[in-house]
């Protein structure tokens, strides 16, 4: 606030001595806009004698904006410059947007759908997602129902056609339904492209509406209000669910969209319908067409020959299969969760997926099978089983190699420890042991039995081994006492 006498000053300075009103800013420490608020305030207008910087440029300005009406003060300074301008951009930023024609607002029909007659999909962006060594984009799927603006939701790590069609069953199967048109946005997994009016669909997208019995509508180019309803959509899921939150995995921000979707977005009350989404839902779930009978084959497939590795390649990753089948051809079937390997009609591997890249998954039946063929590899594959359970795990072997310990002797002790107490206790011992400094399968069981000993749990009965494989592996079945009883 300034005080009554500065504000006649001011008036007095501006109105009567002619000063320009930064000069008059400057004089008293404010700003300039505290000087007009004074002189609108009083009903008086400085004297139009005033002088400008820009006076000598306004007639170009005009010019320059009456032939090029998008032209910004940035641009205009640049140009202005050239001409022996010296003042600000903030000076013409004011001019222009006196002088400018006012551009015109597109009006839009808000366009009101029957229950059960149309929905509205669309992938969106939202960042990375770090998964083990390597980040992979995330993406957010959202299927909306234009009647009762229910809502469904998922995530996934790649926009690949498999992965749409996979959403596409499962937000029909949360609907109880499927709506009698689908619109989309020109996605090349939907759309190949538009000649004039005409739209060319891609072949194997029509397949799956054809097995739904759906109609699959084109957005028009360039032209995303056409489906304003999805677009609301991720924009409502960006801003209160994604927001300001943090997960560990792809597992847990699906899992926590499915509950966000459940018990907030469908149970919110609209800002249009003024009705939660979830009673509508019930409406318009009568006029959805029945889910198909037999779901639609959505798995990625792809040929393969199967390496002298005993491996199959996808997505940088390589999974193991059984090593008599080894340059034989296969099919690899790959879904968000598992990867099989199929040939003459037969799974002959099943590997829970990895999202990692430059992995080996290994089965463990199938290693072993391959270690009794060939025997040398047993050493080195006991390495292999305990680094790739962790990074903490290489990390520790990595210091053992470095200490003046037996790495091999020590080796045969932690996959002993694996066999006696499971992969996973023995991942976190030895996490345990790296953190206290002790290195050795010693620590490492220490810190296993301190584990179990606060879960609840005793030692395992340590099994008698006596070096010889078919020895060990034998099960010997206890005979019965009583009949040496009966002997007397």
């Amino acid at each position: 606030m300034i005080s009554i006498e500065i504000e006649a000053e001011i008036r007095r300075l501006v109105l009567r001595e002619g000063w320009k009103i930064e000069t008059v800013a400057r004089k008293f420490g404010v700003h300039h806009s505290v000087v007009r608020r004074v002189l609108k305030a009083s009903g008086e207008k400085p004297p139009r004698n005033m002088t400008s910087q820009l006076d000598p440029f306004k007639p170009y300005i005009v010019e320059r904006l009456h032939d090029h009406p998008e032209l910004t003060s940035t641009r205009l300074l640049l140009e202005l410059r050239d001409r022996g301008y010296k003042g600000s951009v903030a000076i013409i930023a004011r001019y222009v947007r006196l002088v400018r024609t006012p551009r015109s607002r597109k009006a839009y029909l808000r366009v009101e759908t029957e229950p059960g007659e149309q929905a509205q999909v669309d992938w969106g962006n939202f960042g990375q997602m770090r998964i083990g060594n390597t980040t992979r984009p995330l993406s957010c799927f959202a299927m909306v129902l234009s009647w009762s603006r229910a809502l469904y939701v998922d995530f996934s790590l790649d926009q690949r056609a498999d992965t749409f069609l996979r959403m596409h069953q499962r937000a029909f199967a949360a609907f109880g339904g499927v709506p009698r048109q689908v619109l989309y946005d020109n996605l090349k997994t939907v759309v190949l492209h538009h000649v004039g009016s005409t739209v060319q669909f891609n072949p194997s997208f029509l397949a799956f509406a054809g097995h739904a019995l759906f109609e699959p509508i084109a957005a028009p180019v360039r032209y995303p209000q056409a489906k304003g309803r999805v677009e609301g959509a991720i924009k409502y899921v960006r801003h209160s669910f994604f927001y300001g939150r943090s997960f560990q995995g792809i597992d847990e921000v699906r899992e926590a969209a499915r509950g966000w979707c459940d018990e907030t977005a469908n149970h919110r009350i609209h800002a249009t319908t003024r009705e939660r989404p979830c009673d509508r839902l019930l409406v318009e779930r009568t006029r959805l067409h029945p889910l198909p009978e037999h779901p639609f084959d959505s798995d990625f497939t792809a040929p393969v020959v199967i390496s002298k590795e005993a491996r199959v390649w996808l997505d940088t990753n390589t999974y193991s299969v059984p090593h008599d089948h080894v340059g034989k051809s296969a099919i690899v079937r790959a879904d968000d969760t598992r990867v099989r390997v199929v040939t003459g009609g037969v799974v002959i591997a099943d590997h829970v997926r990895s999202w990692d890249r430059r992995r080996c998954i290994e089965h463990k039946d199938h290693i072993d099978a391959l270690v009794e063929q060939r025997p040398g590899a047993r050493r080195p594959k006991r390495r292999d089983r305990i680094a790739s359970l962790s990074d903490e795990c290489r990390m520790y072997l990595q210091e053992i190699s470095r200490r003046r310990i037996k790495l091999d002797h020590e080796i045969r002790k932690l996959d002993r420890l694996a066999d006696l107490y499971g992969e996973d206790d023995l991942k976190l011992g030895i996490a345990a042991a790296l953190a206290a400094r002790a290195f050795g399968a010693k620590f490492v069981r220490y810190h296993i039995d301190q584990a179990r000993f606060a879960r609840g749990l005793g030692e395992p009965a340590e099994p008698i081994t006596t070096g010889n494989r078919t020895a060990d592996d034998m099960t010997v079945e206890p005979h019965d006492l009583g009949d040496y009883d009966d002997l007397f």
